[in-house]
């Protein structure tokens, strides 16, 4: 049986480091590779054969889920597996949207992550027990969910962010009154130009006025 070749992604060299001796233990895998950055992980990918990219979320450069979807695009059969402490169901379902095949804790235990391996090999999507849990709750309760809003297909926490931006609150601060990571709020950020097709403070601020979304 071929040994499954894993190219290894994360910024913090230590961690990418001592990733690779524990997939090294495993039986039927090896490490193909290590990369700084998601557009390394690009580059790497047209020099050497790969199955699976085990990825950082959050990275310079390139994060994981811009990553998940060129491989989607660029590599078809090359399946990505996110690993990231980050429990916010928003970003998960932006990850499994943009081609990734798997989301993993960073506190997973090494069965965990066979698993995930294994899964994603076959075909399947790997999700960690806690990750169903999350999105289970954020579906009862409303939270996270990925279907469109009233306004411009936004949801109810891309409208309290808009309404941050457009009053000039730095990242750090919607962040700290909305209870969130920095970086979630760079994706509500990235996803609300996106799906509104808009490039500037400026014209988000015109799309709020024009909307009553100004209180």
């Amino acid at each position: 049986m071929n040994k499954i070749r894993l190219l290894l992604a994360d910024d913090h060299r230590v961690l990418v480091e001592s990733l690779a001796m524990l997939v090294a233990t495993m039986d039927g895998v090896e490490v193909a590779g290590i990369a700084n950055n998601g557009q390394e992980v690009l580059e790497k990918l047209e020099q050497q054969e790969v199955e699976v990219v085990l990825s950082d979320l959050h990275m310079p450069v390139m994060g994981g889920i811009d990553l998940a979807y060129q491989v989607s695009k660029k590599f078809s059969d090359v399946k990505v597996l996110l690993l990231t402490m980050d429990e916010e169901p928003v970003i998960i379902k932006e990850a499994l949207r943009a081609g990734a095949k798997g989301y993993v804790l960073k506190n997973a235990s090494r069965s965990d992550l066979e698993e995930a391996l294994r899964t994603v090999m076959s075909g399947g999507v790997y999700l960690h027990d806690r990750i169903k849990e999350l999105l289970a709750q954020a579906d009862a309760n409303g939270n996270g969910h990925d279907g469109d809003g009233q306004i411009g297909g936004l949801t109810n926490r891309e409208i309290q962010v808009i309404r941050y931006i457009i009053n000039e609150v730095p990242t750090a601060q919607i962040a700290e009154e909305m209870f969130i990571a920095p970086t979630t709020v760079e994706t509500h950020r990235r996803n609300i130009f996106k799906k509104l097709n808009i490039h500037s403070v400026i014209g988000l601020t015109r799309f709020a006025i024009q909307h009553g979304l100004i209180k």
